[in-house]
């Protein structure tokens, strides 16, 4: 309930009469409820949950106010003049049929309180670390023979016999494993080659994100484990978020393999398994405690190392996934 009185206090604050979060995320974030269908929580005076009658059971255990709705189209053509909603989520079709004529403002500071984890939150990534820094190791020791598809399946199977799964497991080989998002194929595994192992769980909606390089070419591993080093050592309550891309890459332009990264160093973890802030040379802000973030540089060459640790900003940064094996 402290999370929708914070909201309401922001509503109030901008002028709007009426805010209409359609994210499921951001629904769930505010109310407890988690929507398997459409859905909508309106922001005003006294705060409405508009849902199916397939979640209805669901959102009785909520902390506010639902309706089951026959036609969602019916419930939103609101009279409100002066209304919230999230820009980046809601589509053309939704803003021509319902904000047509409207003041619109951005419903983005939902985003904001959710850079923040409690400690109900950081228990929970917790937990879903370790359950995916065990599949990695039950996964580690058996890979030699088995093709990239049947990895990944035996480490989703590991993580969905303890919780749910953040994503599909990312398995990558040899060559495969020059590609960032290469999706495991049927190719074998080959002793000593390099494999990248990149999985996440889900506790309680709240998800994990690692990755692990195995076999690696030493010179290449160890320039990127020091990028790391150096990127996390930035992640601390006040820094400019900037700062911690920044380090990762001073470190491999000394290597020479700079031109070989080929995303950001890093991204918040929550609810969603990428979210705010994102660890880049562009971001604006600073860290503060209670963010959770990965810094993962990569060097995607002839072949490539990813190394992901998930990372609670404080005083001094906390490697939350210090523990998982190997790295």
């Amino acid at each position: 309930m402290r999370r929708l009185n914070v909201a309401l206090e922001h509503v109030k604050e901008r002028g709007i009469e009426c805010g209409i979060v359609l994210k499921p995320e951001n629904i769930f974030y505010l109310t407890g409820f988690f929507p398997s269908s459409q859905a909508a929580l309106l922001l005003k005076q006294e705060p409405l949950l508009l849902v199916s009658k397939m979640d209805a059971a669901l959102a009785s255990a909520g902390c506010v106010e639902f309706k089951v709705f026959e036609k969602l189209e019916k419930e939103l053509k609101l009279k409100y003049k002066n209304v919230g909603i999230e820009k980046k989520y809601a589509n053309i079709k939704f803003y021509e049929k319902y904000l047509a004529g409207k003041n619109i403002q951005d419903l983005n500071f939902i985003e904001e309180m959710r850079k923040i984890k409690d400690k109900e939150e950081i228990e929970k990534i917790k937990k879903a670390i370790k359950i995916a820094g065990d599949a990695l190791a039950e996964v580690a020791d058996a890979l030699e023979g088995k093709t990239e598809r049947e990895v990944a399946a035996m480490a989703e199977y590991a993580i969905k016999k303890r919780a749910g799964a953040a994503f599909e497991a990312m398995v990558a080989s040899g060559k495969n494993s020059s590609i960032p998002h290469h999706m495991p194929s049927d190719k074998k595994i080959k002793p000593y080659e390099a494999v990248i192992i990149d999985i996440g769980a889900k506790v309680g909606y709240y998800n994990s994100d690692i990755s692990r390089t195995l076999n690696s070419n030493p010179d290449t591993y160890g320039a990127v484990i020091e990028a790391q080093r150096a990127g996390i050592k930035e992640c601390y309550a006040g820094n400019e978020i900037s700062s911690a891309d920044s380090a990762v890459r001073s470190v491999l332009r000394e290597y020479a393999l700079e031109e070989f990264f080929l995303h950001s160093s890093g991204h918040g973890v929550g609810i969603e398994v990428h979210e705010a802030p994102k660890i880049a040379k562009d971001t604006e802000g600073k860290f503060e405690a209670g963010m959770v973030v990965t810094i993962e540089p990569g060097i995607y060459k002839d072949f490539g190392v990813r190394v992901e640790d998930m990372i609670l900003i404080g005083k001094n940064p906390k490697i939350l996934s210090k523990k998982v094996k190997p790295c």
